[in-house]
C-alpha cells in the first residue's frame, strides 16, 4: 500500500513538473511606451501677428540699435512683410550705418534681395550707403539695374566711380560664366545626340 501511494505521489509530482516544464513561458510585459517628445514649433507659431506687429513698429524706434534688433529679430522669424520695411528703411533711415547694414541683410537672402531697394541706395546721401549698395548689387549680379550703376561712373567721390565700375565687370563676368554654361551645355547635348544617332545604325 505505501508502495502504491509513494508511486501516485511520484506520478503527480511528475505530471506536474512535466505540466510546468511544457507550459509557455509567459512574455514579460512591455515597456510603457515613452511620452512623444513635442514637435518643434516653427517661429511663426510662437511668434504671434501682434508680436510681429509690435517689432516692425520698433523699426521707427528713435534708436538705431532698437532698429536694427527689430530687423534681425524679423529677419530671423521670416516676416513675410520685411521685403518692403527693408526697403523703406534703405531709402529712409536716418543712420547711414543702420542702412549699409540693411543693404546688407537684403543680399543675403534671395526672397528680401528686393533690387527697387538696393537701387534706391545708389541715390543715397552717405557714400559707403551707395558703395554697399554696388557691392549688394555685385553679388545679386542681376543686370538689369546696368542703367542705374552706370550713373554712378558719374559721382563726384572717386571711391563710388570705382565701385561702380567693379560692379559694372562682375555683371559682364557673370554673364561670361553664363554664356560658358550654356556653350557647355549645347556641346554635351550634341554629343548626346551624335551617340544615339550612332546607336541606332
Amino acid at each position: 500500500m505505501s508502495r502504491l501511494l509513494a508511486f501516485v505521489v511520484f506520478l503527480a509530482a511528475a505530471g506536474y513538473l512535466a505540466h510546468e516544464y511544457l507550459r509557455p513561458a509567459q512574455t514579460p510585459p512591455l515597456p510603457a511606451e515613452p511620452p512623444a517628445a513635442a514637435a518643434p514649433q516653427e517661429p511663426g507659431s510662437v511668434f504671434s501677428e501682434a508680436d510681429a506687429e509690435k517689432v516692425r513698429q520698433s523699426l521707427q524706434d528713435p534708436d538705431p540699435t532698437v532698429r536694427w534688433a527689430a530687423a534681425q529679430l524679423l529677419y530671423n522669424v521670416r516676416d513675410p512683410q520685411l521685403g518692403p520695411l527693408l526697403e523703406k528703411m534703405v531709402a529712409d533711415d536716418p543712420d547711414a550705418d543702420l542702412r549699409i547694414k540693411i543693404v546688407g541683410m537684403m543680399k543675403g537672402r534671395e526672397d528680401l534681395a528686393r533690387l527697387g531697394g538696393l537701387v534706391k541706395g545708389l541715390h543715397d546721401v552717405d557714400k559707403s550707403v551707395r558703395i554697399a549698395s554696388l557691392n549688394a548689387l555685385g553679388d545679386i549680379g542681376d543686370p538689369s539695374v546696368v542703367t542705374w550703376v552706370t550713373a554712378l561712373l558719374k559721382d563726384p567721390e572717386p571711391d563710388v566711380k570705382i565701385a561702380a565700375l567693379q560692379t559694372l565687370g562682375r555683371f559682364q563676368d557673370k554673364r561670361k560664366e553664363e554664356f560658358r554654361a550654356l556653350a557647355e551645355k549645347l556641346k554635351k547635348d550634341y554629343e548626346e545626340a551624335l551617340r544615339r544617332a550612332a546607336a541606332r545604325r
